[in-house]
């Protein structure tokens, strides 16, 4: 390979990633937000009922309430602001979504409480990153939605590395 050849794939790989940096930075249009969060959301509250009825892990069965009961305020704060904006909010969990319940579901004792661990680690990790981006909103009030739920979401991402497992044990 010639030195021109690699520096021109030295460069493509370079403006890949800038593109790729860039593409992060880009907030996601408002229907797209809404739909992720409050699918998020939806799925929270369900994995947490979910929990509150197979764990006998007292840390787990307090995490799980605290979900439910936070992502139900949220869901509801972010349908009242999309109903505002014109945007229809889902009511109920896609099929990607319910999978994730119905795979939870069939679990039990250890392995569920590390499976919902882990779940509630990738969980809030995404939903940060789809928060932040959407800080960066065109729509304010969307924007200012996104912030004021950062920090409850950062919240929750701590609470789950304590969970038994960490988020960390278990392998798909």
């Amino acid at each position: 390979m010639s030195p021109h050849t690699l520096l021109f794939l030295a460069l493509g790989g370079v403006s890949s990633a800038v593109m790729a940096a860039e593409a992060e930075d880009t907030p996601p249009a408002p229907t797209v937000f809404v739909e992720e969060a409050a699918q998020d959301g939806l799925t929270e509250v369900e994995l947490g009922r979910v929990a509150l009825e197979k764990s006998q892990n007292p840390t787990v069965r307090a995490f799980a309430q605290r979900m439910v009961a936070d992502h139900q305020k949220a869901n509801l704060e972010l349908a009242a602001l999309a109903r505002q904006k014109g945007i229809v909010v889902p009511m109920q969990l896609d099929s990607e979504h319910m999978a994730v319940v119905k795979k939870l579901e069939a679990q039990s004792g250890k392995s569920f409480d590390g499976q919902y661990s882990h779940h509630m680690n990738m969980g809030h990790m995404r939903a940060i990153s789809l928060f932040e981006s959407a800080t960066k909103s065109d729509d304010p009030d969307l924007a200012q939605f996104a912030k004021r739920m950062l920090p409850t979401l950062e919240e929750h991402l701590q609470l789950a590395s304590q969970l038994p497992g960490g988020g960390g044990e278990w392998n798909h």
